[in-house]
């Protein structure tokens, strides 16, 4: 995508190219992968490394369909649309993994007072 707006922006090479052209690529960059970034933003926050958050991730590890949408969502550079219901179903399964996480972090912390 660089590469094209470099050759577009210096006319096929007739012209040298200036911060503006350079611009106009991040801003088709952004418009075209922000919602991608910014969903992995999302999820790498709710599903951090700490330790105590590390259950949360394990089990989503094996699914398969997180596994696919994961793959896809590489190789095409951008979130992939996907089953409503197995969306449903991961919904609740995270709900789920939060809601024990956080239970567990309650009954570390009585253990530990």
């Amino acid at each position: 995508m660089c590469a094209e707006a470099i050759v577009e922006g210096s006319e096929n090479g007739t012209r040298m190219i200036n911060e503006a052209d350079l611009r106009t690529y991040l801003k088709k960059f952004d418009q075209t992968y922000w919602p991608t970034y910014k969903v992995l933003d999302i999820l790498q926050k709710v599903f951090s490394t700490a330790p105590t958050r590390r259950g949360r991730r394990s089990w989503r590890c094996a699914d398969e369909y997180v596994q696919k949408m994961t793959f896809d969502s590489y190789l095409y550079k951008k979130v992939v649309p996907g089953n409503p219901l197995d969306d449903l179903k991961l919904a609740v399964n995270t709900i789920g993994s939060l809601v024990r996480a956080n239970a567990l972090r309650n009954e570390m912390s009585k253990l530990t007072q």
